[in-house]
């Protein structure tokens, strides 16, 4: 043993005798030292970790109990700063961490300030958290929801080729609803559901186009962010009609006119003289004006004037936007009198009947160029009773008359005149 010491010391000697050797004993026994020293004059020590994700469990809380929920943070992780016992402590990751908001008395959505816990995932380790950032943590909870929407439909590139037309109005999407589910206070914000059509096209005939670009816009028609809010369906149809449109003049069905009476003449003005239509189909290519209905001549006084609702079939649509026309006679060179006429014809009676008139001095107004009606005298006047529109079921019976004028096709009377009939059977028919 002596011997072996002995022989440990010369090496020992040995081995210091060049500078490189002193040096590595040198370290080795700083190390020793630094390590004797820590441990028994400075036992604890301070480390510190970043990135330690901060938890937000509302399970079993005050928040959970009044359907809350986590909608965002003010951070996601924080660093922390802890001093325990070096044999404790030294060997610490960031994995042995956890940082967790403390949620207490929060029962109503909004802005809520929690404070931060920071312990160690195994119960077995101890130590002090001398330095927290943040401090805490600004958490906001609301209610999650979902309501439905109408979804309107913009397609700001689409356009109708020469010719046609296309009513933004009446874009269709299927679904016409949609449901989006998030944070109450967004759903609140919500004033228009939008399905954005983004392609470029001309249109010559209807066309159905499918998009995902869905647009949430506020009351300040500003855009919303979606990336809190969910949809029940991402995929949008949008049916986008064409039109071929028309510009038509408007007509009207002159009615109970003598044939002798020029319609042309009549001096009827209307307060617009035409309308532009369109329709799904190529309907309007036959046709060159539009009827507003029909008048009767004899309605038309010294004072007619008459509104007429546009009726339009509702797969049309009147681009005019008017929804009636207004009709008056121009008096302009034109007269009016009152005439009386005695001389009352009957056509067409039947053959079992002697039938005769019963009224006479028949009173009513005539209007035309006033030319006209100054010559005009009662041999001018026709009035004519047609018996064959009637079924005679007793002796006595009121017809109308029709008034013509032999030599003035411009001359009309005013007033639906009527005459009593007086139908007796022949003897023919008495015997029979």
């Amino acid at each position: 043993m002596r011997q072996y010491l002995k022989k440990a010391r010369k090496s020992i000697q040995a081995s210091l005798s060049t500078n490189l050797a002193r040096v590595i004993y040198s370290v080795l026994i700083a190390i020793v030292l630094w390590f004797f020293i820590s441990i028994t004059i400075y036992p604890t020590t301070p480390k510190t970790f970043t990135n330690i994700p901060i938890e937000i469990d509302i399970t079993g809380t005050s928040a959970e109990e009044n359907g809350l929920s986590v909608i965002s943070s003010s951070s996601k992780t924080a660093t922390v700063t802890i001093k325990g016992n070096r044999s404790s402590v030294g060997s610490l990751t960031a994995d042995d961490l956890v940082a967790q908001a403390v949620v207490e008395n929060v029962t109503s959505a909004g802005e809520k300030e929690l404070e931060i816990e920071v312990y160690g995932k195994k119960s077995n380790i101890e130590f002090e958290v001398t330095n927290l950032s943040p401090p805490s943590l600004r958490v906001t909870f609301d209610k999650i929801d979902t309501r439905e929407y109408p979804v309107t439909v913009e397609a700001p590139n689409i356009k109708a080729a020469d010719g046609l037309y296309m009513d933004k109005s009446e874009f269709k999407s299927s679904p016409e609803t949609i449901e989006i589910s998030g944070p109450s206070k967004q759903l609140d914000s919500i004033e228009r559901v939008v399905a954005l059509v983004s392609e470029e096209q001309m249109l010559e005939t209807a066309y159905t186009f499918h998009t995902s670009d869905i647009v949430l816009y506020d009351k300040n028609d500003a855009k919303l962010d979606t990336k809190k809010l969910t949809f029940n369906t991402q995929d949008i149809e949008v049916d986008i009609s064409v039109y071929m449109q028309q510009k038509l003049g408007l007509t009207y069905d002159l009615k109970y006119a003598p044939s002798t009476f020029s319609k042309e003449f009549l001096p009827l003005e209307m307060n617009i003289d035409s309308i532009t239509l369109a329709s799904p189909n190529t309907d309007l290519e036959k046709i060159d004006s539009w009827s507003l209905g029909s008048i009767p001549l004899y309605d038309i006084d010294w004072d007619y004037s008459e509104t007429f609702e546009l009726q339009i079939p509702e797969n049309y649509r009147n681009l005019s936007n008017l929804s009636s026309v207004s009709v008056k006679l121009n008096t302009e060179g034109l007269a009016s009198k009152t005439v009386t006429v005695n001389d009352i014809s009957i056509v067409n009676a039947p053959s079992d009947y002697d039938c005769t008139v019963n009224s006479y001095g028949l009173v009513f107004d005539i209007i035309g160029p006033e030319e006209d009606i100054e010559e005009i005298t009662e041999k001018d006047i026709i009035a004519t009773v047609d018996l064959l529109k009637y079924t005679i079921q007793s002796d006595s019976f009121i017809a109308d008359a029709t008034i013509s004028f032999s030599n003035y096709d411009k001359v009309w009377a005013v007033g639906l005149q009527k005459v009593s009939i007086e139908a007796t059977p022949t003897e023919t028919s008495s015997n029979d």
